[in-house]
């Protein structure tokens, strides 16, 4: 303000000023000034320091800082700020007031910050923030706030009005938001954990839940050490009830693995046990009965066994029976001979007759020779055998049986049930057409296969039922379940489909059981569907509305000054409306589809006969440019296609198809008149090119010699002949930008080698420093430039500590505690003297270095010194 006045208030002419120069004004004579005219007025520092202190008034030392110049400003700053902070530290339980002047008069940001972080109230930072008069002390304001609510007051207060401020209120706020951002991505994929689990456990098993189970397992596993401040302690219980349902399915799985294993086990004992029996059976004409009683016994204990924990499937069990009550008819008989028959006559048909009421053979098998003379005596006659036909030919039966067979065989194989079954009852159709002989010698092969397509059965049966106990067990888990209707539905018909898959059972409980859980789970459906009805019902009216509207804009239309853009919008937006009227009942969406389309023809009707007009203007201007074109002017041929091109935009609307394929042909006639034009550029770039590649050697040459000589002469010749080389702008540029790269190159070479000099002379003024050199042992010429220009000043004798302190003070290093009062009175003395009396940092520096070669200093101070001074260099 004193310099504005002093500039632009009382206009004195050179006699008055060389006059009030000479002799003081009557009023300064007086010696009346008051305090502060003292303190402004003042040369020597010390004085003012001393007035400064006897001021108490706040006004009074504002009014110092507000008029003063910048010494007297930074000194009042000092003491003032000496005071609030008596030894140096923020005074505590201080008044926001308090801590808000601090904040003011502190050159320090970090202390600023500090002070104002100390004012408890963030509402309180925020209006200092807002409307303090000192700039810094608003940004440290600024800097303290953490409430996103605060901050954007701020912000919105400082838009336009204080950058900085604005800056650093935008700047926190984009971290908040990141932070919350980042915390709600967390939030995010915590609920997605948690909904995915609660869903796997809400549906049970399904072909994906290991998968499912397994990415959710892994994804907890890499957020939970970032869940720190959230709630997540059901989601490892979730997850663990997840895994249990899983274990259980495994269990139930392994379980039904070992029963399988243990049925077929069970299965082939009996089976061997079967065909055991058959082989004695074969061989009865050998049969002994002692051997055979006691085989006999063996196979029904094997036989047991083998149905103890499993029984065996039906058909299974009756050939078993069969072939156990012919051995034992067969050994009964035996034995009944061996003691009574065999050694009495039989001569008679009544003896022999009543002999054989105790002789049970199987009527199947073979008798032997004693039993057929028993017989034969007993006047019975043998059973009628088939008669084959003589010369018959069974070759395509046979042939037909083997294919069978081996379909059979196949379709066993594959686990084709019904197949299998079909294809029994034809081979047993065709067996009938073959001869006994013939017929016998495949029964074995079939009985095999019918054997196996039994097992089929049975394992099937025995497979499919645990099946549909899950099955049940899943449709009543359904029942009551919170899933939306429609996924509900689809969930019930995948496992209604996947129940007819399992083929037909025999067992009704079953079915009935499943059957009621369909009904009950579906419940919410019957009213989902219902309801689904009535907004179908709904999406009707809507169309029918939209129609309605449609007939009724097309019959108050006036077409004669119609928006066509409009029109057509809005035939596109009524199909969109249209569209999004769905789903209907087939029959109203037939209906209303007919109605909708007839009501959009009779619009587009008029549409079309302005399309149809805009059509022929722009033919017309496709004939217009294709006459262009075939001039001999291709510049006045290009000025024309430009214009119609202009022309082209202002016709109005067009069908998209016709448009582009006359748009096709517009193009098709502008490029060949761009193509003649293009021509002659590509002739001229060609010129150009030539003389840039020449320019480009020649450049290049005078770059090498250059970079060769470590000089910069050889580029002045080169940049003489670019400035009137006739190239283009961007390529003359180029070049001179390389010029100007090896300039720069060549003066950093030379700059490095003056700052490794330099810095080797640093080098060794420390070493000389770390002797304890005296001034006179060092040569001034081999000393730093700024150090030489202060080497040779009058040193009065100076204190090694305080010169150590001031060279801490410069680098802005600590000091050792027991020396923090000197240093603050040496920091006060430098504000008050005007911080180092008009003299840059480097000057200080060599000036302290050079009061330190004149100064006795012990080794320990030397040291301390020079680690200060490293700091700075």
């Amino acid at each position: 303000m004193n310099f504005l006045k002093k500039l632009f208030g009382n206009k004195q002419t050179p006699a008055t000023t060389a006059k009030a120069s000479e002799k003081p004004t009557a009023k300064a004579s007086q010696g009346n000034k008051g305090p502060l005219d003292r303190i402004l007025n003042e040369a020597s520092a010390d004085t003012r320091a001393s007035l400064i202190r006897e001021i108490s008034d706040d006004a009074q030392l504002e009014q110092l800082i507000r008029d003063g110049n910048a010494q007297l400003r930074d000194q009042v700053r000092a003491l003032w700020l000496e005071r609030l902070m008596a030894g140096g530290a923020l005074p505590a339980n201080a008044a926001d007031d308090v801590l808000i002047r601090i904040a003011s008069l502190a050159t320090d940001s970090s202390l600023s910050e500090q002070a104002l972080a100390a004012i408890k109230s963030e509402e309180s930072r925020a209006e200092i923030a807002r409307s303090n008069g000192v700039a810094r002390v608003r940004q440290a304001a600024a800097a303290t706030l953490s409430s996103a609510a605060l901050l954007q007051e701020v912000l919105d207060h400082a838009q336009g009005s204080d950058k900085a401020v604005y800056r650093i209120c935008k700047n926190l706020l984009a971290d908040l938001r990141a932070e919350e951002e980042a915390r709600q991505a967390i939030r995010d994929r915590i609920e997605y954990i948690r909904t995915q689990a609660k869903q796997l456990i809400r549906l049970g098993m399904s072909p994906d839940f290991v998968g499912r189970l397994q990415v959710l397992e892994q994804r907890w596993d890499e957020l939970k050490d970032q869940t720190a401040d959230e709630d997540t302690s059901d989601i490892p219980a979730l997850l663990a009830d997840a895994g249990a349902i899983l274990e259980a399915q495994r269990q139930q799985e392994a379980a039904e693995a070992a029963l399988a294993a243990a049925l077929e086990a069970a299965g082939s004992a009996q089976k061997r046990v079967i065909g055991r029996l058959e082989d004695l059976i074969a061989d009865a004409l050998n049969a002994d009965a002692q051997g055979w009683q006691e085989a006999l016994l063996s196979e029904e204990q094997a036989w047991a066994d083998a149905t103890r924990e499993h029984s065996a499937p039906a058909p299974q069990q009756k050939r078993y029976d069969i072939l156990v009550q012919n051995v034992t008819d067969i050994v009964t008989s035996l034995r009944y001979w061996a003691e009574t028959g065999a050694d009495s006559e039989f001569n008679s048909p009544e003896a022999a007759s009543a002999c054989l009421q105790h002789i049970h053979w199987p009527a199947d098998i073979q008798a032997p020779d004693w039993l057929m003379a028993l017989r034969k005596t007993a006047g019975q006659k043998p059973a009628p055998e088939k008669i084959a036909v003589k010369n018959s030919d069974d070759s395509a039966a046979r042939e037909k049986i083997a294919a069978l067979m081996a379909a059979m065989d196949s379709s066993l194989s594959d686990g084709q049930e019904k197949e299998a079954a079909k294809q029994l009852r034809d081979i047993q159709k065709l067996l009938d057409t073959l001869s006994p002989g013939r017929a016998r010698d495949l029964q074995a092969a079939v009985r095999l296969l019918s054997n196996r397509l039994y097992e089929l059965r049975d394992w099937q049966g025995f497979a499919v039922a645990p099946k549909k106990d899950a099955l049940c067990e899943q449709m009543e888990a359904l029942v009551g379940a919170e899933i939306a209707p429609d996924v509900l539905a689809d969930r019930i018909k995948a496992l209604q489909d996947e129940w007819k898959t399992l083929g037909h059972s025999n067992d009704r409980e079953q079915w009935d059981r499943f059957r009621e859980a369909a009904d009950k789970a579906f419940e919410p459906c019957k009213v989902w569907f219902a309801e689904q009805a009535e907004i179908r019902a709904g999406l009707v009216k809507q169309r029918e509305a939209l129609i309605a509207e449609l007939t009724r804009y097309e019959a108050e239309m006036n077409w004669e000054s119609a928006d066509w853009k409009a029109v057509q919008n809005t035939l596109n937006a009524a199909r969109d409306a249209f569209r999004t009227y769905s789903p209907v009942d087939r029959g109203a969406h037939q209906k209303t589809q007919a109605a909708f389309k007839e009501a959009c023809d009779r619009i587009y009707a008029h549409l079309k006969a302005e399309y149809d007009r805009n059509l022929d203007a722009k033919k017309a201007i496709v004939e217009a440019a294709e006459k262009a074109a075939a001039g001999d002017d291709a510049n006045e041929a290009a000025d024309t296609v430009k214009k119609l091109q202009q022309e082209w935009k202002t016709i109005g609307v067009t069908p998209r198809g016709p448009d582009q394929r006359l748009w096709q042909q517009l193009r098709k006639a502008a490029d060949g008149i761009f193509a003649r034009l293009n021509e002659a550029r590509d002739a001229r770039k060609a010129e150009l090119n030539a003389s840039v590649s020449e320019a480009e050697t020649q450049v290049t040459q005078a770059c090498d010699e250059a970079l060769a000589a470590g000089n910069a002469s050889a580029l002045n010749a080169a940049r003489d002949l670019l400035r009137d080389a006739d190239l283009p702008k961007s390529a003359q540029q180029r070049l001179l930008k390389a010029i100007s790269d090896v300039e720069k190159q060549l003066n950093a070479k030379a700059n490095a080698e003056a700052e490794a000099a330099a810095k080797a002379r640093w080098t060794d003024l420390i070493a000389a420093l770390r002797q304890g050199k005296a001034a006179a042992e060092v040569n001034a010429s081999e000393l730093p430039a700024n150090v030489a220009v202060r080497w040779n000043e009058e040193h009065a004798g100076a204190d090694a500590t305080e010169l150590c302190i001031a060279m801490e003070i410069l680098a802005g290093v600590d000091t050792p505690d027991a020396e923090q009062t000197r240093r603050m009175e040496l920091q006060v003395q430098r504000l008050a003297q005007g911080l180092g009396k008009g003299l840059s940092k480097d000057d200080e520096v060599a000036s302290l270095i050079s009061q330190l070669f004149h100064t006795e200093a012990t080794d320990s101070q030397r040291e301390r010194f020079i680690k200060a001074l490293e700091t700075t260099v």
